[in-house]
This record gives C-alpha cells, structure tokens and sequence, in this order.
C-alpha cells in the first residue's frame, strides 16, 4: 500500500514537471496582454449616431416620396442603391424643408433635389445617356462627386410652385459655376426661372439630347 503511494505521487510530481515545460523544451515567452482599444470620443459618438440616425429617416422619406412619381414607380428595389443611397452619400440629394413645422415640432421635407458634380469623362457618360433615353441616369457611387461640372438630374415635389423653390434653393447650394439641366427640368419649370438661376442654355449637342428624351419618354 505504501509502494503504491509513493508511486502515484511520483508520477502526480511527474505529470507536473511535464507539465511545466515544452515538450521541445524551448521555454516560451508569456503571451503579452491585449492592449486596450482606442476608445471613441464621446462627441464624435454622438454626432455618427446622429448622422446614422438622420441618413435613415431621409433615406426612407426619399423613397416614400419616389414611390408616388410615376417616373420612378418601374423602378426595382434593387435600383435603390444608385438611384437614393450613392448620391446621398456623396451629399448630391439636396432637401428642402418647408417653413412651418408639424404639430411634432418638425418640418417634413417640401421637395428635393438629385444633382451631381462630375469630371469631363462622367459629364460625356451623362450627355450620351440622356441621349439614348436613360432615365433615371446611372452613376457609379465615387462619380456623383468627381469633377467641378454642375448637373441638376431631377427634381422632385408635389407640385409645379414646389418644384419652383426647390430648383431656386438649390442655386444656393451650388453657387459657383455653369450649372447643366437634364431635359426632364425643362419641362418641370418656367424657362424665365431657370434664366434667372443662370442655368446654362442648351447646345445643339443638349438639344438633340433632349429631343431623344423625350421621344423615349412619350414611348
């Protein structure tokens, strides 16, 4: 009985020698502690949240909006992606908002705006889509913001004197430079406003363009 004490401590005493060392017998370093991660600034939380917050409930009232545009109703779901989310990221859908507020405390959006500013090679693209009769014009995400070259695509409100102060806000928005109106805007306003706004006047290259347009349209 004794033997067989003795036995089982050696091999306890044993196991944890072994248990010690490396079966390679290399000693291996400790493992170093994880570093803490760099924690966000309490402000520049908040303001993401707020941004996150505020994409969203735009996002989804553009879209209630679209869905009572005929012009948009054979859209798919998929065609969200670059028609609403890519020009909002780029900051190239311009609200406006009316000057009385809900009985909430907050103003519904009156209208917006979809326009981008692109370099020569985009502008190309756009004039030749506009052309063939594309509607609404597809743009990659990084092109709604590539260039200096103004385009005002569409322009969406519930009605014609709506549609008037929209297009006239949005000319504080995009001070600078020629400013090109895709055909669907001629036929939305008065010409005299868009004079007014310095809006540029079609060429011969724009007017076939926008003759295309509207045959494709009236299709």
């Amino acid at each position: 009985m004794t033997t067989a004490k003795n036995n089982s401590a050696e091999a306890r005493n044993g196991n944890a020698t072994a248990a010690g060392k490396p079966a390679n017998g290399v000693k291996q370093k400790a493992a170093a502690p994880a570093e803490d991660a760099p924690q966000l600034d309490p402000e520049v939380a908040r303001k993401i949240a707020e941004l996150r917050t505020t994409l969203r409930e735009n996002f989804g009232k553009i879209v209630m909006v679209m869905m009572m545009v005929p012009r948009y109703r054979a859209q798919m779901l998929a065609d969200l992606q670059h028609i609403v989310l890519d020009p909002m990221l780029q900051d190239r859908i311009a609200i406006a908002y009316p000057g009385k507020k809900d009985q909430s405390g907050e103003a519904d959006m009156a209208g917006f705006a979809i326009w981008a500013s692109v370099s020569e090679e985009v502008d190309a693209r756009i004039r030749e889509q506009i052309a063939n009769g594309v509607f609404p014009v597809r743009l990659k995400s990084d092109e709604w913001n590539s260039g200096n070259i103004n385009w005002l695509l569409d322009v969406i409100a519930p009605n014609r004197s709506t549609i008037t102060t929209v297009i006239a806000n949005f000319r504080q928005v995009v001070k600078d430079g020629e400013l090109h109106l895709h055909p669907l805007i001629t036929r939305l306003v008065d010409a005299d406003v868009l004079e007014k706004m310095g809006a540029r006047k079609a060429s011969e290259t724009d007017a076939e363009a926008e003759t295309g347009a509207e045959a494709a349209s009236t299709e």
